[in-house]
């Protein structure tokens, strides 16, 4: 009864203000903003929110400052069915989206993104060196949805499309200096000014350190924050051709993301720890304590990005080309063990990236009744993962000195150095067209044909004992190419200028991997691409510059989805992390947006998405025994998620403004694992963070306070469970309630 009282309350919030709005409720022009002024570029144009026949949300820079949001994963406050899970291996700059029910959350090199993660039109495939939280990003767009026909990289799930300001011809500057909980400061800034009549250059800079919430007796706190980055773009601005530059840097220097274990069960491995090194182990009494081993406390990053992208007008054409290049270094790591004298169990983790793109765009005008798009994509990333893998650690040597037979002790050593390397090539072409084939009734056709090839190389090593994990195989070496034609087709309908009405069909598919964490010889493989088809209609419903309401239903049917599972092997056994395919599953739901302004000083802005998500067919092998786990629910995919926000906004004396927000967001209760861990089991939970604020319009000046996670609602977010091996389960909370005081100056 509570799940169906909750989304009828929802909606009854969005329905409400519609009817007062309908009922000649005016709107002064006060500043504020409504989806009917959102600019968007979903379709590699510009073109207003509310005449996009795509289920897509957007954010502006003026809302992300307003409701004090810190970087891209906050966007899950705002959309419906969208969900973020926090870096885990100890990486606390991972963005990892679940958009309805589909995503992935695993930071391996061998595992790629569900829902694609774009920052100025260039894919990002490991986004622990992506920068989301400088000045100067003018808005972060959701789709939702497979894409591919518009986009370099296609993705299966959605995308996350984030666009930065671009230097224009006028002056600007924004700077802001936070200072919140926990001694964090953080201070910003970003300016553009014009150079000349064609050229224009902007600049942003980031500075951000804090104490960090989770406490450890050595006293380096996890969840810590000690970050700078930069971000240079040169503009030029021809009669016939644009030309932008834009380049970026990061250096976090931090120690391990908070992470907490929840529960201990003796196993045989902790039996030899406790026997012959030091007794293991204890669960911390609070999740706000822990303990690390110094040489696992680590969160450290360098990343350099850069682009170029060119556009020219060539005669009836528009063609445009996006060249970019993407290196991260980054060192993390983990102590599972939550002891910083006890080398129980742990990883730490030196991973490189670099990726290469080049996309292609031609963009044709159809005579006035719509445009078509033709596109080609080239990518290539190296990557490189060295891990090592802390069990029992110096087990080994004790059972020799004990007397044990060689042989045994190598087979108990479980000090693993993992050398892992890939190589992905992937090439594509798209095309996307739409057409007014009658007055207001517009048809869009797109297709994209993708080839990518993966090759995988990995060499194992037992530490102590100096053998090849895998018995005879110190190293092996994986190669194999997949492709796919995704179709699209979208026909929309405008009953007036501000009714749009749409129904699609669309298809995305993601390419396959290989198994990077093989503990035993049968473990070393690959898993199949997943494939989804898309089925969704909409009304996006505008009335004026009181209201706008946003309706989705849709319906994905899912095959050979790809599931990261935690299992034992029945060979080593050790804890084994591996992909495989689940045969079919459906998602299907209902996702509502409204905008309204109640009065000239009073607005409300609220998302609801159900979502009905179920496996229809899942094999899995548990124990080693083949076994139907179609009952299970599907990780990071709540059947509500809703979110509502308040503002009011009045003038309190002449020049000086005063603004109080209300922000709620509500999930119901979800598995955060495949496996559906009862410990691991979000409960249904309410965030709500709240802020006043104070403006003085005319010098560009303000004052805010906040406070987020008002009610110090403490929640899991991630998490995995090793309790048949290791004995212990993991799990990631969200951050205790925070204060905040934020002086900003824009002109």
């Amino acid at each position: 009864m509570k799940k169906i009282a909750l989304p009828i309350a929802a909606m009854a919030s969005l329905l409400a203000p519609a009817a007062l709005a309908q009922s000649g409720t005016r709107a002064a022009d006060d500043g504020a903003q409504t989806s009917d002024d959102i600019v968007v570029t979903a379709r590699r144009r510009e073109e207003r929110l509310q005449d996009v026949p795509i289920a897509v949300s957007a954010v502006d820079a003026a809302a992300l400052n307003s409701r004090g949001l810190d970087n891209v994963t906050q966007v899950s406050q705002i959309a419906p069915n969208i969900q973020f899970t926090p870096g885990q291996g100890g990486n606390s700059g991972g963005i990892a989206p679940f958009i309805r029910g589909v995503g992935e959350n695993d930071f391996i090199i061998t595992s790629d993104p569900a829902v694609g993660v774009y920052i100025d039109g260039v894919y990002v495939a490991r986004t622990f060196g992506a920068m989301t939280e400088l000045l100067g990003i003018d808005r972060i767009e959701v789709l939702r949805g497979p894409q591919g026909t518009l986009f370099g990289k296609n993705t299966v799930g959605g995308a996350i499309n984030i666009v930065s300001s671009v230097p224009g011809q006028e002056q600007r500057v924004e700077t802001d200096l936070r200072y919140g909980s926990f001694n964090t400061v953080r201070a910003r800034a970003y300016a553009e000014t014009p150079l000349s009549d064609s050229w224009s250059l902007g600049v942003a800079a980031l500075g951000e350190f804090g104490e960090g919430w989770q406490k450890i007796p050595s006293g380096d706190n996890l969840g810590n924050r000690n970050v700078v980055g930069g971000k240079l773009a040169l503009h030029y601005r021809g009669a016939t051709i644009d030309a932008l530059l834009q380049a970026d840097g990061l250096r976090r220097r931090q120690h391990s993301a908070p992470h907490s274990m929840v529960a201990f069960t003796p196993t045989f491995l902790s039996g030899l720890q406790s026997a012959f090194i030091a007794p293991c182990c204890t669960v911390p009494g609070d999740i706000d304590r822990t303990d690390s081993t110094a040489a696992l406390n680590k969160d450290e990053t360098d990343a350099f990005n850069s682009s170029l992208t060119l556009t020219a007008d060539v005669g009836p054409a528009t063609l445009k080309s996006i060249t970019a290049y993407r290196h991260v270094d980054a060192l993390f790591g983990r102590d599972g063990d939550a002891s910083s004298t006890v080398n129980y169990a742990g990883d730490i983790h030196d991973e490189q990236a670099r990726q290469i793109s080049q996309e292609l765009q031609l963009s044709l005008d159809l005579g006035g009744r719509g445009a078509l798009l033709l596109g080609a994509f080239a990518y290539r990333e190296k990557t490189r993962d060295n891990t090592r893998l802390v069990v029992a650690d110096g087990l080994y040597p004790r059972l020799i000195a004990a007397g044990f037979d060689p042989a045994l002790a190598t087979a108990l050593d479980f000090n693993i150095d993992f050398r892992n390397r890939q190589r992905t090539d992937n090439l594509a072409l798209f095309a996307n067209g739409n057409y007014e084939i009658l007055d207001n009734l517009s048809l869009e056709l797109g297709a994209r044909y993708t080839w990518e090839k993966k090759r995988f190389t990995q060499s194992a090593m037992r530490i102590y004992a100096n053998q090849p994990l895998l018995a005879g195989t110190p190293s092996y070496t994986l190669e194999k190419s997949w492709d796919a034609f995704t179709p699209r087709a979208s026909l929309s309908y405008k009953v007036r200028p501000n009714l749009l009405t749409y129904a699609s069909f669309s298809k995305g598919f993601r390419s396959g991997g290989f198994n990077g964490r093989p503990t035993s010889l049968e473990e070393i493989g690959s898993y199949d691409p997943e494939h989804l088809t898309a089925y969704e209609a909409g009304i996006k419903a505008g009335f004026g510059r009181i209201a706008t309401i946003n309706l989705a239903v849709f319906r994905n049917a899912y095959r050979d989805q790809q599931i990261l599972v935690s299992t034992v092997s029945p060979t080593s056994g050790l804890l084994v992390v591996r992909n495989e395919n689940a045969g079919r599953s459906r998602i299907q739901g209902i996702e509502l947006e409204g905008n309204f302004r109640v009065s000239r000083h009073f607005t409300l802005t609220s998302a609801l998405g159900l979502l009905d998500a179920k496996y229809l067919s899942y094999m899995s092998v548990i124990n080693g025994v083949p076994t139907d786990v179609s009952n299970r629910s599907l990780k990071q995919a709540p059947d509500i998620t809703a979110n509502a926000s308040a503002v009011y906004q009045t003038a309190l004396s002449e020049g000086l403004d005063g603004l109080i927000r209300v922000d709620v967001a509500y999930k119901s209760a979800v598995f955060v694992d495949a496996e559906n861990t009862a410990l691991l089991r979000q409960p249904d939970h309410a965030i709500v963070n709240a802020s006043a604020e104070l403006r003085l319009s005319d010098r560009g000046l303000s004052l805010r306070a906040g406070v987020d996670n008002l009610t110090n609602r403490r929640i899991i977010t991630a998490g995995y469970d090793a309790s048949t091996s290791f004995g212990f389960t993991e799990a990631y909370y969200s951050p205790p309630r925070r204060y905040s005081l934020t002086l900003a100056w824009r002109r």
